[in-house]
């Protein structure tokens, strides 16, 4: 498979909206859709599955794309407008029948130092009047928190609370889960969290199969989070391979994915409850405890 696009570029900022395009693009070709799903927040999918669904309705399927180019953009203060013209395997009764041209139309909008897609168009163009969506992030998102730590002062007794659970046994394997010292740390609101961290739960699971949850995280500031972790308490009916995953240090723009390996054990809805997060951001330490991950057994 060969992909291209536009070289004629008028600015950084076209190159950087064209690269979030276009590692889009590649990704979910290449059938990577959670990885698609991380350049993406808006309201056309809400999971990657849906990705996945909305392309194939309009005959884009996954390796279909054979090359694309990205024309037209246009990039005005932090939002930015492209098409990418790609020539698409055509299929009749299930086999290659030539290809065809698909346009596919986006927005882009700049939070912190990066270019996220928050709108796609498999219709027609996009309007410049169309609502923006409302996913800014500050510079430095716990900012907000450390000025209004007067107020959130519940979030301590909760973190703390979770301190004493993390200590017990693991329910799934017998061993100990890692205690992870937040007897230092700030409390972050999950509101603060969810801005750059996502859980991505798989649309379905069968018991007594294993299978994972993934946690993408992305750095959308001008510094560093260092030795960050995330853990959980995980329910006796599903078995965890490693309940603490240390992601180490994500340096400004970047996006980080790990993956609890798990396997449930009976059907149902079961969550894996108080997701807890702990990293260092300018020299300071912070922690925050997240909404529970559903998990749909089958």
């Amino acid at each position: 498979m060969l992909v291209t696009c536009s070289g004629c570029l008028g600015s950084s900022s076209d190159e950087e909206v064209n690269e979030t395009i276009t590692s889009f693009l590649t990704s979910f070709n290449n059938g990577d859709l959670n990885t698609a799903f991380s350049y993406y927040e808006g309201k056309d999918f809400l999971v990657p599955a849906t990705l996945e669904i909305k392309f194939n309705n309009r005959g884009i399927l996954i390796d279909s794309i054979k090359q694309f180019e990205l024309k037209d953009t246009v990039v005005d203060g932090d939002v930015g407008y492209t098409t990418a013209v790609c020539e698409v395997t055509h299929f009749e009764k299930n086999k290659a029948a030539g290809t065809e041209q698909k346009l596919i139309y986006f927005r882009v909008q700049k939070v912190g130092a990066l270019w996220v897609i928050t709108k796609v168009d498999l219709d027609g163009p996009i309007s410049a009047s169309e609502t923006l969506e409302n996913i800014e992030v500050p510079a430095t998102p716990v900012d907000p928190i450390i000025n209004n730590i007067p107020l959130i002062s519940g979030v301590t007794v909760a973190v703390l609370a979770l301190g004493i659970i993390l200590n017990k046994k693991d329910k799934s394997g017998g061993g100990s889960t890692p205690l992870l010292d937040i007897s230092t740390a700030v409390p972050v609101e999950k509101e603060a969290l969810a801005q750059f961290i996502k859980f991505v739960p798989a649309h379905q699971y069968s018991a007594g199969s294993k299978a994972a949850v993934d946690i993408w995280i992305k750095n959308f500031s001008q510094q560093s989070y260092d030795n960050l972790a995330v853990i959980a308490n995980f329910p006796g009916t599903v078995k965890v391979k490693k309940p603490a995953l240390s992601f180490g240090s994500i340096g400004p723009g970047e996006t980080v994915k790990k993956t609890w390996n798990i396997t449930p054990a009976i059907s149902g809805w079961v969550a894996i409850e108080e997701p807890m997060v702990v990293f260092e951001y300018a020299g300071t330490r912070y922690s925050g405890q997240l909404d529970p991950v559903w998990l749909n057994v089958q």
